[in-house]
């Protein structure tokens, strides 16, 4: 089986996801990425030696019409200032695609949903 890893510093990003109650960790997307592997993924996330589960976004943003392409994570089991920090990302499992969503509460709703089953695939 081949995962995705995707390597890089933590930058800032829109806070999109802080404003909905999920902080991500952004990291920029490597060339080679392809529309076909999009999508949300369980992932695991290597910061200074230790691996923390999470939940991924790898593409554009739909919900908010947002043009640009993000790999943005919600760590399960961390939270603390990260931004800088150099980070691996490894994309284990493809969990759905990228929707759209008709507001920011569906969309939050939804994170509730990938967030409930991404702990039940983790053991958490």
């Amino acid at each position: 089986m081949s995962f995705i890893t995707i390597r890089g510093k933590v930058k800032n990003g829109k806070k999109v996801g802080s404003q909905i109650g999920f902080p991500t960790i952004n990291v920029s997307i490597p060339r080679g990425i392809t529309k076909d592997q999009w999508g949300i993924y369980f992932t695991l996330v290597r910061i200074d030696h230790h691996m923390y589960p999470g939940v991924t976004h790898l593409g554009p943003v739909k919900t908010f019409s947002l043009r640009r392409r993000t790999c943005e994570t919600f760590l399960l089991t961390l939270r603390r200032d990260l931004y800088g920090a150099a980070v691996e990302k490894k994309l284990i499992f493809k969990f759905r695609d990228i929707e759209k969503f008709p507001t920011a509460k569906a969309l939050k709703k939804q994170i509730v949903n990938d967030v409930k089953a991404a702990k039940k695939f983790f053991g958490l």
